[in-house]
């Protein structure tokens, strides 16, 4: 007959798979709860386990995480989340080893710390890995948010944030238990599940490969911390062996790669705490779910407020460059600002901002990046965010200056239009009501991206500045292309060209396209804040009722 106690002790010594230098020492002479004990004893037990479980890697460990300049997850729930509102779920999850007579001779604890907080008096789902236990692998345990965490978030509709450190699988694991297995497909569902009802967000807290680079990634908000933070598939090593290529972590994955070049993070931070800071903000303009509307805040900004700054901020030279998001900071309340991917695509500005106290995302247009042109990584950013927006319910203030698709071979090798036609779709497709301001350009297909009044229920305006022009295509460009005949046919060409133009600049008046109906009026740029106070108050009625909308699909990253 073999012993009832076998057979967690012998899986964990046979198969290898427990992280041993992990393993928290315990007190040999400690006899270990068993049924028929005090209740009293029980309790001493649960705070003895939860001691172990709190040592994490151990003390060496945790000063080689603190030498690296990161905090340990424990270290981060604790200064994210409100003081002494975390509750841990699954605490005592782990690896334990028992002798023959049933005592605890070893224990480690799982890889990934999870539970319920505030932040800012809100209740969130938090979690995130232990990196000093398997580098954040799960290990023999398999402790990871799919069983407490998600859940929480799922059924309760609070929002869910994961501060991920980890590296996924390792082939270690595969030896150590005997096969390779096939990668768990239903691992996702939660997952997604999650981007169609609550708030996501991560912060990429150091190295994270595999699956936990995937969860992170599939977040509404990501950040990552400048110079400690990287994100891939595979490692260095990994990629290496596959492609050859030498490379550090940092050049890999780091910031400079994924907020700059690749867009695939959001933002970069530049401290742990700078990104816990940015979490919380981004949060702070979010409903619970998607089902419900973002919270009214009292900003103490008057909606009258006329920014006297705006009346000449874009400059009377049409070609001449201006600060978009000094711009925005003169409308929205009390300057404030959340941008989101400011280093990617920067062309194209969003991010989330309040009028009169409302929850609001914001687009804007840089002219002096790419001239405000749209192109592909631009487009792509403009149609995330407009999905963001809607999926939550929030409306859109829309700063227009945008002379078109970018031009040339390159523009071209990247799918431009196509990807045009995608935010084209996006903002059509959006529900929430859209107030625009035509602040200076607003050229063909491009322009149509923010100009499309979505569904026949929705709320849309358009109002101009006196610096707006309106058209199909630039006259510089259109002249060249449609008078090109009668301008190689003139005895100078170019002094014909230059009469041409002019004549058509005449023909730009916004007073023109204002009379043509082309938007409801043109105004004061004093006025902007006024007007667009009004009407995302004026929009409430109209978000509650599209936040009642069934069956929401989740915003792809």
């Amino acid at each position: 007959m073999v012993h009832a106690l076998w057979l967690p002790t012998q899986l964990c010594a046979q198969s290898h798979r427990c992280d041993r230098s992990a393993r928290m020492p315990v007190d040999p002479n400690r006899e270990t709860w068993k049924p028929g004990m005090s209740w009293e004893d029980a309790i001493a037990e649960i705070a003895y386990l939860k001691e172990l479980a709190a040592e994490m890697g151990g003390p060496e460990r945790i000063d080689r995480q603190h030498q690296g300049g990161r905090y340990t997850v424990r270290e981060r729930i604790a200064k994210m989340a409100d003081p002494g509102t975390f509750i841990e779920m699954g605490g005592l999850m782990g690896g334990p080893e028992y002798d023959d007579e049933g005592n605890i001779i070893g224990f480690t604890p799982g890889g990934y710390v999870m539970g319920l907080a505030e932040l800012d008096g809100r209740p969130v789902a938090i979690g995130g890995d232990d990196f000093t236990i398997s580098g954040g692998s799960p290990h023999n345990v398999h402790k990871i948010p799919h069983q407490f965490a998600q859940p929480l978030a799922i059924t309760y509709g609070i929002p869910y944030v994961q501060l991920r450190e980890g590296v996924g699988h390792s082939s270690r694991s595969d030896e150590e238990s005997g096969q390779m297995a096939l990668p768990e497909g239903d691992m996702w569902w939660q997952g997604v599940e999650m981007l169609t009802k609550v708030p996501v967000a991560a912060g990429i807290m150091g190295s994270v490969a595999g699956w936990p680079a995937a969860a992170a990634l599939m977040s509404h908000f990501t950040v990552m911390v400048k110079g400690q933070s990287q994100i891939f598939p595979s490692g260095p090593p990994v990629v290496q062996r596959a492609t050859g290529e030498t490379l550090s972590k940092e050049e890999l994955g780091g910031y400079r790669m994924h907020v700059y070049e690749s867009g695939q993070v959001d933002n970069v931070a530049e401290s742990e705490e700078d990104a816990f800071d940015q979490i919380r903000q981004f949060l702070s303009y979010l409903p619970n779910t998607t089902s419900g509307v973002a919270p009214r805040v009292d900003t103490g900004d008057p909606p009258d407020r006329r920014p006297e700054e705006l009346l000449n901020i874009i400059p009377t030279n049409r070609r001449a460059g201006y600060d978009a998001r000094a711009l925005i900071r003169r409308v929205v309340d009390n300057g404030e600002f959340f941008e989101m991917r400011r280093h990617y695509a920067g062309a194209i500005i969003t991010g989330f901002a309040r009028l009169d106290g409302y929850s609001v995302g914001v687009v804007g247009s840089d002219p002096m990046r790419l001239a405000g042109a749209m192109d592909g990584d631009g487009a792509d950013k403009y149609a995330h965010f407009v999905d963001l927006c809607d999926a939550f319910n929030l409306p859109m203030l829309i700063f227009l200056d945008m002379p078109g698709f970018m031009l040339g071979s390159a523009a071209e090798r990247k799918a431009t239009m196509r990807r045009g036609v995608r935010a084209l779709i996006a903002s059509a497709e959006a529900s929430v009501p859209k107030v625009e301001f035509n602040v200076r350009k607003s050229y063909g297909v491009a322009a149509d991206a923010p100009n499309s009044i979505g569904l026949p229920h929705a709320l849309n305006l358009r109002f101009g500045w006196p610096a707006g022009e309106w058209g199909g295509i630039p006259i510089e460009g259109g002249v060249a292309a449609a008078y090109r005949r009668e301008i190689d046919a003139a005895p100078d060409p170019e002094a014909h060209r230059e009469m041409i133009e002019e004549r058509l600049l005449r023909l730009r008046s916004p007073f023109k396209a204002a009379m043509h109906g082309d938007v409801v009026d043109l105004i004061d740029p004093r006025e902007t804040r006024r007007l667009a106070c009004t009407f995302v108050k004026l929009a409430q009625p109209v978000l509650e009722e599209l936040a009642r909308r069934p069956n929401k699909r989740a915003v792809r990253p």
